[in-house]
């Protein structure tokens, strides 16, 4: 009598894949925070031509990344991309030479000659160059009349936006902000981005800010959520175009939108107000 056949070994189940780590990018992202402190430190406190020659390339580049977002098959020849480029580095030089009121004049023109040329979007793109000429120039006004503080202040509330958030979100987690605009973001992160920024303000008053102590606190408390607000904007932007993204330019981090949304809106919140001096 023949033996039975036997049964195939049943094939062992794969792995299953691990979760990825919390904090598998942390040592890429302070990697490039560090390089990216050094080249702007040293840039802000030479001030002057330094700031405006960093501006200008760092503008340039926003533009790209902004035209990318709204029209992603735009080519690098695009019209439309280039007169955003111009209108950004005028408002720049402008606001070095004359100030703030008249840097906004290259902005206007380069708007109009957006609407005069054959090209896709003029109003997002009349939009995107007024959002990033604007605080632009005020940071570099901000450098020439104010000194290097204020620049601190500010980098520092957004620095603590971003650190605070990235702990707090991951180590915390909880309920999202706003999953459909960007499914990362968490309430825990958003108010330890809070906390920390009262902790710049404070250490801005301590130092010799010349602002007052509540003010020094309320205020940071109101440019943070100014700068989480801009980079829910650039998430919004980014989910429309289909893109995680704005750029790879900066190793961890994304692009410079990615990186500089948030001090975009903190900065035209504290020229805004400047204005209007509250502040």
């Amino acid at each position: 009598m023949e033996d039975p056949v036997a049964p195939l070994p049943l094939p062992e189940p794969a792995p299953l894949p691990e979760p990825p780590a919390k904090f598998g990018d942390l040592l890429v992202r302070v990697v490039s925070a560090v390089v990216m402190a050094l080249i702007g430190g040293i840039v802000f406190w030479k001030g002057g031509v330094f700031v405006v020659g960093l501006l200008v390339v760092v503008g340039s580049l926003m533009a790209w990344e902004y035209r990318r977002l709204i029209l992603p098959d735009a080519k690098i020849s695009d019209k439309g991309l280039w007169v955003m480029v111009a209108g950004i580095i005028g408002a720049v030089i402008s606001a070095n030479l004359f100030g703030f009121a008249l840097s906004l004049l290259p902005v206007i023109l380069a708007a109009v000659i957006l609407f005069q040329i054959k090209n896709k979007r003029p109003i997002w793109l009349a939009a995107g160059m007024l959002y990033l000429a604007v605080p632009l120039a005020a940071l570099v006004v901000v450098r020439q009349v104010e000194g290097l503080g204020p620049v601190l202040w500010l980098v520092g509330v957004v620095i603590a936006s971003d650190v605070g958030g990235y702990f707090a979100g991951r180590v915390l987690g909880g309920p999202k902000l706003w999953s459909a605009v960007s499914p990362k973001k968490t309430w825990s992160g958003t108010l330890g981005g809070w906390v920390l920024a009262v902790g710049v303000g404070f250490i801005y008053w301590l130092f010799g800010g010349e602002i007052f102590f509540f003010s020094a606190l309320l205020f940071s408390v109101v440019l943070v959520i100014a700068a989480q607000a801009g980079d829910l904007l650039e998430s919004w932007l980014k989910r429309k175009a289909g893109i995680k993204d704005s750029s790879r330019l900066i190793p961890g981090h994304g692009g410079l939108l990615d990186r500089f949304d948030g001090l975009l809106a903190a900065t035209s919140v504290y020229m805004i107000l400047h204005l209007f001096r509250v502040l």
